[in-house]
């Protein structure tokens, strides 16, 4: 996509794109009174989002100027874009920029951005037809200052990489295996400023990584616990970021039930949020301590496979009780949260995963669900979700949940049984995690729902969406010393 900026642009193309807020009549004469006829009509209503077009003008309802925030700068963004791609327009020029002076610079910078660019995001790498949306050029008619001019290129590193993670999530699972993820992220380490560390079978077995040699047993893919580290601020604190790379899920014995198989490439999605964030620090140049830490590895079924009532020992030296051998992700997070903690001793954790099918029940597509044992950094990220949209809603975590993974012949099991089978499933996987965890700040995300969705809306696709990449993003530049 080309963009350009203009203070005052006389540029030609194919349609002038106009926001006009409630009841705000357009400078054109003749359109003004084509609007009011599609008022009349209801062919046009003044409701956020609503269009009208003809062959030179696209009117983009604003809704009411005290409603208007930085979300729907980028639905406005979006609206462009995607009439554009619907009807093969490829230059537009607009002034609706200059309408929102009284939202933050920098925020206005970002938001602009990531509503064009993360609309313009297609995977088509395997439709033989391609349609070339590369070419469209967007003329902004706009005086940037600083602070915009920084927010925008903000939003265009955030888009880019958030868009690399739904590419990565998007590919099937023949090609996205945990070797492949390793080679994502030997990519990464050619830049100094990163080092990578890759543990591979014997090596996991050497050092007693137990609960993810054990998922990964009914699989020909060797798993791999991959380690990225960019350390950038030398009295800085140190965020470990850790996700789930089941690059597929079967369900293992307890195998899924037909017609859920064929989303479950999706399972590495927060794997694609840790190679992402970290990209976006290195681009940035974000003053941040990160470990980027992905267990990887498949769960499927063998000869060999884990099977329910099977024992398992941790890396910490827990044993656990296999309940259900599709409660997988919390055991391969296990092992790569405490192994992260006792080797690179971070002050604080982040672990995202599409762990469970009881989060998309309780919150849907829209949102992710958060919990841990650190209200401020759950806060934080809370308040960073909403800035961005990539949003989080925090689940309880009280004293009564803690007990409900505890074993009876084990110290764990890894799902809740009896009363509770059925009950708080999100919160008890996340609790089964928080065993892991020593002394850091911990939180963990779960991205279940919004990470793969089967409808488009503004500028989030179907498919893969590249959730927590915008999250962790916002909340690493907010959070910068």
């Amino acid at each position: 996509m080309n963009i350009v900026f203009s203070e005052n642009s006389d540029a030609k193309a194919e349609i002038t794109v106009l926001g006009l807020f409630q009841d705000e009549k357009a400078s054109d004469k003749d359109l003004a009174k084509e609007l009011s006829d599609a008022l009349s009509r209801e062919a046009f209503k003044w409701d956020f989002g609503s269009k009208y077009s003809n062959k030179k003008f696209l009117v983009i309802s604003l809704g009411k100027e005290s409603e208007f925030n930085v979300e729907r700068v980028r639905r406005v963004m979006s609206k462009i874009v995607q009439y554009m791609k619907d009807n093969k327009i490829k230059s537009s020029t607009t002034e609706v920029l200059s309408k929102f002076k009284n939202l933050n610079s920098r925020m206005l910078g970002r938001a602009t951005s990531e509503g064009l660019l993360l609309t313009e995001y297609v995977f088509d790498k395997y439709v033989s037809k391609k349609k070339d949306f590369k070419d469209l050029k967007i003329v902004l008619e706009y005086k940037k200052d600083k602070d915009f001019s920084k927010g925008f290129e903000e939003g265009k590193v955030l888009s880019t990489n958030t868009n690399y993670a739904r590419d990565l999530v998007n590919e099937p699972a023949v090609v996205v295996t945990p070797s492949y993820l390793e080679a994502e992220a030997k990519k990464l380490s050619i830049n100094k400023s990163i080092k990578l560390t890759v543990l591979n079978k014997k090596e996991l077995e050497q050092k007693g990584l137990g609960c993810l040699l054990a998922v990964s047993k009914g699989s020909d893919n060797d798993p791999k616990l991959i380690i990225l580290e960019f350390n950038n601020n030398p009295k800085g604190e140190k965020i470990a970021i850790v996700g789930k790379g089941i690059t597929f899920d079967a369900g293992g014995y307890d195998i899924k039930p037909a017609g859920k198989f064929s989303d479950m490439k999706c399972d590495m999605s927060g794997a694609a949020v840790v190679l992402s964030t970290i990209k976006t620090a290195l681009e940035l140049d974000i003053k941040v301590n990160l470990v980027g830490v992905i267990p990887s590895c498949e769960n499927l079924i063998n000869g060999s496979a884990m099977k329910p009532g099977d024992i398992i020992k941790a890396y910490n030296g827990k044993t656990i009780e296999i309940g259900n051998t599709d409660a997988e992700g919390r055991l391969i997070l296990a092992d790569a949260i405490s192994y992260a903690e006792k080797n690179y001793k971070p002050d604080k954790i982040i672990d995202l995963a599409t762990l469970t099918g009881a989060c998309v029940v309780a919150l849907g597509r829209v949102v992710s669900g958060i919990m841990g044992n650190d209200d401020k950094l759950c806060a934080e990220l809370v308040a960073c979700g909403l800035e961005s949209y990539d949003r989080v809603w925090q689940f309880p975590f009280f004293e009564e949940y803690q007990d409900a993974m505890d074993g009876d012949i084990t110290d764990l099991k890894n799902i809740a049984t009896g009363a509770r089978d059925r009950e708080a499933g999100s919160i008890t996987g996340g609790v089964f995690i928080s065993k892991f965890v020593d002394k850091a700040s911990w939180v963990h995300i779960d991205i279940a729902g919004p990470a793969f969705t089967a409808e488009q809306s503004y500028y989030i696709p179907k498919h893969g969406t590249g959730t927590g990449v915008r999250l962790l993003g916002y909340y690493l530049l907010k959070n910068e010393k």
